[in-house]
Order: C-alpha cells, then sequence, then structure tokens
C-alpha cells in the first residue's frame, strides 16, 4: 500500500480524515445533521453531535426507532440469539409482548416491562438510576414494534448524505490552506486560540480548524456553496452557529464573537456540558485514587470503547458487579464465551467498589475541570469529518488502499464499505453469510500493493477466517 498522506480514524460510525500540518496533531469527533433551527441561548442545539450520540439519538430523536439505539447499547449484548444460543439466562426479546408473563411471573404490559428495566432482577443490572422516562418509554415502544435488532439489516445513518450531485471531489494532498478564513475573539474582543471553527457542507461532510494564537483560522480550499458556521465544541462559550454561510473561494468570514457562558473555568455538569467532555477529562473529574483508576484502565478502557461509555452510568454495586463480571469474564464480539478473566479477582473487586462509590445512583459530579485548548503548533491542523450509511454497525477496522480510498470492516454485520474521502461518498459491500447461528461480522482489514482487500470474517464467536476482494 503506497504511503498516504492523510490518516484514518474510526469514532464509532463516522470516519475523520485527519490532514496534518506542520506539527500538527489531530482529534476526531463524530457525525453530523444540519439544521436550520436557531441556536436557544444557553442550549446545546442538535449540530452538536457529540450531544446526539450522548442521548441515544443517532438514528433518529424519539419513538420505536431511537428505542432501538438504546437496545443495542443497552440489552443486545445479553438478548441476542448468539449468546441465548451459547446458554446465557437472557431470554430473546421478540414478541416479548405476545407473552402472558415475564419471568418474573408478572403479566406482560407496558408498566410491567418498563419496571423490569428499571428495577432488573438477579441477573440483570437496574437501569432505572440513569434511563429517564423517555427512554423507558422509547425502549418499550421498540420492543411493542420492532425488536429485535437485526445484524443483517442496521438502521440508516439519516446523516448519510453524500451523492454524486453534491460531492464535488476535493483534493487530497496539499489541501491545507487557502479558504475561507476569519478570527475568532471574545466579546471583550480579546484574540481566543484553540477554538474548533467548523463548516458542514450540503454532503454533511464537516471540516474543522482551530485558531491560531491571534484568534486567526483558515480553512483548506472547498467547494462553493451554502454552509452551516459553528463552534465545534463550545464548553465555556454560549452556542454559535450561522447558516446559509455563502462559500466561494479565499473568501473572508465575518468575525465570530463568542459570549462566555460561566463566570468561572470550572463548569457544570449540566446535559450539555457532560456530552462535551473527553473520556479522560471524565476520569479526571471523578474522584478516587491512582491505584483504582489505574486499574479501572487496564481492564475496562483499554481499547474496547471509551471511558465515557462507562462512566456516563449510575448502578449501584450489584448491578455494577454484573456489568463488571461480563465484561472480564466474557471474549467475542457480543460477550458470548466464557473466557478467562482479564484481570484478577482482587482487581475486579477493586474496580466494582470504585464504580458504586463514584458513580452510585444519584451521585452528582462537582463542577467540572476541562484540559486547556490547544495552542502554537497543535492548532495547525485540518480535521475532515464523514458519514457512513449506516449505524450501530461497530466499524472496526480501516485501511487504505493505493488510490486514497478508505475501507472499513463492521464487527456486528455483513457490511464492509469503501469510503472516497475526495467525496465523502461511500460503496457498501455485503461479505457472504455466516453458518447459521455465527454472529455476522468482519474484522481485520488490510489492503495490499495491488489493492487487494484481505479482510477477517467472525469465525464462532471468537477468531476469525480470511477472506479477499478484489
Amino acid at each position: 500500500m503506497r504511503r498516504q498522506s492523510t490518516l484514518a480514524v474510526l469514532v464509532k460510525s463516522a470516519f475523520a480524515i485527519m490532514l496534518l500540518g506542520a506539527g500538527g496533531l489531530a482529534s476526531a469527533q463524530a457525525q453530523t445533521r444540519p439544521t436550520a433551527e436557531p441556536v436557544k441561548a444557553g442550549a446545546t442545539n442538535d449540530l452538536q453531535r457529540s450531544f446526539e450520540i450522548y442521548n441515544y439519538n443517532v438514528a433518529a430523536t424519539s419513538g420505536a426507532q431511537r428505542g432501538e439505539v438504546i437496545f443495542y447499547y443497552k440489552c443486545w449484548v445479553c438478548h441476542n440469539d448468539y449468546t441465548i444460543a451459547a446458554g446465557s439466562p437472557a431470554p430473546t426479546l421478540k414478541d416479548v409482548f405476545k407473552r402472558a408473563q415475564l419471568r418474573t411471573g408478572d403479566p406482560v404490559n407496558d408498566s410491567t416491562v418498563a419496571n423490569q428495566i428499571r428495577n432488573g432482577s438477579a441477573q440483570m443490572p437496574a437501569f432505572g438510576s440513569f434511563l429517564k422516562d423517555n427512554d423507558i418509554a422509547d425502549l418499550v415502544a421498540y420492543l411493542h414494534d420492532k425488536c429485535c435488532y437485526e445484524e443483517t439489516n442496521p438502521p440508516a445513518n439519516p446523516w448519510y448524505r453524500a451523492t454524486a450531485q453534491n460531492s464535488p471531489e476535493v483534493p487530497l494532498r496539499g489541501n491545507l490552506r487557502g479558504g475561507p478564513k476569519g478570527i475568532v475573539h471574545s466579546a471583550r474582543g480579546d484574540a481566543l486560540e484553540g477554538i474548533m471553527v467548523q463548516l458542514i457542507a450540503p454532503n454533511a461532510i464537516r471540516t474543522t480548524v482551530y485558531s491560531n494564537q491571534d484568534g486567526q483560522y483558515e480553512f483548506p480550499k472547498l467547494p462553493s456553496g451554502s454552509y452551516t458556521l459553528r463552534i465545534a465544541r463550545p464548553l465555556q462559550f454560549m452556542p454559535y452557529q450561522r447558516d446559509a454561510v455563502k462559500i466561494d473561494g479565499a473568501v473572508a468570514l465575518d468575525d465570530i464573537v463568542l459570549e462566555p457562558r460561566y463566570a468561572t473555568d470550572y463548569l457544570p455538569p449540566s446535559p450539555d456540558i457532560l456530552p462535551q467532555l473527553t473520556g479522560s477529562e471524565w476520569l479526571w473529574n471523578l474522584p478516587g485514587s491512582a491505584e483504582e483508576k489505574y486499574t479501572f484502565i487496564r481492564n475496562c478502557g483499554n481499547g474496547c470503547h471509551s471511558f465515557q461509555q462507562i462512566l456516563r452510568n449510575q448502578l449501584d454495586e450489584r448491578s455494577w458487579g454484573l456489568m463488571v463480571f461480563r465484561m472480564m469474564h466474557h471474549a467475542g464480539s457480543p460477550l458470548i464465551n466464557r473466557a478467562a478473566a482479564r484481570g484478577n479477582r482482587e482487581q475486579e473487586e477493586m474496580i466494582v467498589k470504585w464504580l458504586s462509590r463514584v458513580r452510585a445512583p444519584g451521585t452528582e459530579l462537582a463542577q467540572l475541570r476541562v484540559y486547556p485548548r490547544p495552542h502554537g503548533a497543535a492548532t495547525r491542523v485540518v480535521v475532515t469529518e464523514y458519514e457512513l450509511p449506516r449505524v450501530l454497525i461497530s466499524a472496526h477496522d480501516v485501511s487504505g488502499d493505493s488510490k486514497g480510498n478508505i475501507w472499513y470492516s463492521s464487527h456486528r454485520t455483513p457490511f464492509m464499505g469503501m469510503l472516497d474521502p475526495r467525496t465523502g461518498i461511500v460503496t457498501e459491500h455485503q461479505v457472504p453469510p455466516t453458518p447459521p447461528g455465527v454472529l455476522p461480522g468482519t474484522h481485520r482489514m488490510t489492503v495490499d500493493a495491488h489493492d487487494i482487500v484481505d479482510v477477517g470474517k467472525l469465525g464462532a464467536h471468537g477468531g476469525t477466517v480470511r477472506s479477499s476482494e478484489q
């Protein structure tokens, strides 16, 4: 494979292709959903993608379709056909409302099912301490109407909108400057460094740059058109958004004036701030000893999923114990196979005790600290983010070919795909079906010097088998 001038990072179901300027390092957020709604003072609008992910809104904002996302993250890992076939005590939930009674003996209706979700049972965590009433209502609606999640037909991504008509090619190489430019400053006139300024194209591709020490920012060359201009991670500032911004070449944009939202650098643990925290900021803001946090990092957050996905939950000690046991003692994509524990019993107990102390029901985070904004060489970076056609696919590996395309695998569905980063258009491929009772999905992926894609298909819930495609 030829060495590319881009780096690819996969974040949930979006790709972020990072073009590095001199001395720059990059990080990425996730998908977009353009909107014409005005910014409300003190609120996070639906273009704050981290807010949408945090609130399970990636497929819909309410109803059964949103309930499917909640089911995927909170229920599917136990209540799936593959785990049940391996002897899990969790029953399948398909057609649950056609049954006469639950395993508890209660009659099946909306109220009893909702209470089961809230209170749990001997082998089920109690989710009522952090799932809100509307979350449970959407989950119950999904159990009524659509259950259960189908790996062969994952939901469409409503934010994917790249087409041949709205996605002209953008050069991959050497395109770091020469586009729209402007200045970011505070209401007092002070230049603001390290602010993430973002333009969202008609095809939903996001391009983000950072302001330098003089508050100046400059985008790469972008296709002409009507864009949305916004601040990608406002945190201490009021949200900022301007719709229908005409972009044509190196146009000078009006100054961005940011109003401070809080009187101090400490932020409240409010519903719009928490989703914007990085995983390490979550960990930083929680009490606990260095040993407790390091044990947690080594056993719970080391490569499988983000800290935020764990630490946003609030559970009692019994429920944390069930969660941690399953994560540390099972393997395979849906945690099917009983395997050797990741850590020892003392480490497991330490993690459960720490989590049940710092993230118990009703515990409140204190005022939050966030890391300083980038400065100096760290601001010389361009981040480009792309959508994938589907959500809830557990995208796993990425690999580039000699033409600059980015290939990705899907850990829980039979879909893999190729992203053309010049246009944002994704071409999907469906891999051959797996044997009955085996979870579909692909794992490791590489592209060789002849652009042959070598992809590992999940085996019997554990290892991989190899296959190749031209």
